[in-house]
């Protein structure tokens, strides 16, 4: 993610098209999507800043959603959670530009804390209707969820998700759990869940912080 007091261009995503397209057989990673705290997001525009940059020199080299390139969600869909807008936006582009299987979760918790908030936000979250008929996105499916949530980055990483859900089991969390809690010099966290829990509470909690739409 490019802060709004760095110059751009020093982390300008432009190479990543011609690299990835030289090398067809390694994949790239795009931290942050190239997202930029300074643009409001809005439809693709080839001559746009932010996540179009990305876009545009993925599309300049015949890159798309069989490609070799990427999109990382870290810090961006916190910045963007709580505008329904720009999140729509910035999911719908890279889903349409780089398909479903091209987009991986990512959270920055090191420096938020819990990334508990991001995923139940983005459980709940859905392109609304008006904005899938105009610009063509499409809506965000439970498979989608699940491919961004965890299933994309672990077929990058060769990671079987089966068998390593397999590898800990729910009594082996409790126990954890229950460990915790039977020790009165540990802090004890709480395993509350919070957030909202539907597409309803997600408007009701964006509404609130005066992220809904105009």
């Amino acid at each position: 993610m490019v802060a709004a007091h760095l110059d751009a261009a020093a982390a300008a995503p432009e190479d990543i098209g011609v690299v990835a397209e030289a090398f067809p057989d390694v994949n790239f990673c795009v931290y942050h999507s190239a997202y930029e705290t300074n643009v409001t997001e809005a439809e693709y525009d080839p001559m746009g800043l932010g996540v179009d940059r990305l876009i545009k020199a993925c599309a300049d080299h015949g890159i798309g959603p069989t490609g070799n390139v990427y999109a990382e969600l870290g810090s961006t869909w916190r910045q963007l959670m709580t505008d329904m807008t720009q999140a729509a936006h910035v999911i719908g582009k890279l889903l349409m530009a780089l398909g479903e299987d091209r987009i991986l979760w990512g959270t920055d918790s090191i420096w938020y804390g819990t990334p508990q908030d991001q995923i139940m936000a983005f459980r709940a979250f859905q392109i609304p209707e008006a904005m899938q008929d105009q610009f063509g996105y499409p809506a965000i499916t439970d498979q989608i969820r699940r491919k961004i949530f965890g299933l994309n980055a672990a077929a990058l990483y060769g990671i079987d998700p089966d068998a390593v859900r397999c590898e800990i089991t729910e009594d082996q969390i409790q126990q954890q759990k229950q460990a915790l809690l039977d020790d009165p010099s540990l802090r004890i966290p709480s395993f509350k869940r919070v957030g909202p829990q539907n597409e309803r509470e997600l408007l009701r909690m964006m509404k609130m912080r005066g992220g809904m739409p105009g």
